[in-house]
């Protein structure tokens, strides 16, 4: 796991599974996301940025997706709950 402090990310691409991230800005950038490994953002601010869902993490969305629209009620109930845990800040398990 790389560690990047107060570190200014500009009009790039960056892959951040498995890295931690402090104070750091990210300006017209391409954050990619796989679900593969754990990433830490923590104070950083985000600019104009994109995000990109991989692999696994593009998985899960579908997944979700798919049980929101195609196994009615108790899918979509499903959905809605894991959200409200995330806005709460607790970690559905």
């Amino acid at each position: 796991m790389d560690t990047f402090e107060n570190h200014k990310f500009e009009n790039t691409e960056v892959r951040l599974d498995g890295n931690r991230y402090i104070n750091c800005i990210f300006k017209r950038c391409l954050l990619i996301y796989g679900g593969m490994e754990v990433v830490t953002l923590e104070g950083c601010g985000f600019h104009e940025c994109k995000w990109s869902f991989v692999d696994a993490a593009a998985r899960t969305i579908n997944f979700m997706a798919g049980l929101y629209h195609g196994a009615g009620e108790g899918g979509r109930n499903l959905v809605e709950d894991t959200f409200t845990n995330i806005r709460k800040g607790r970690i559905p398990k």
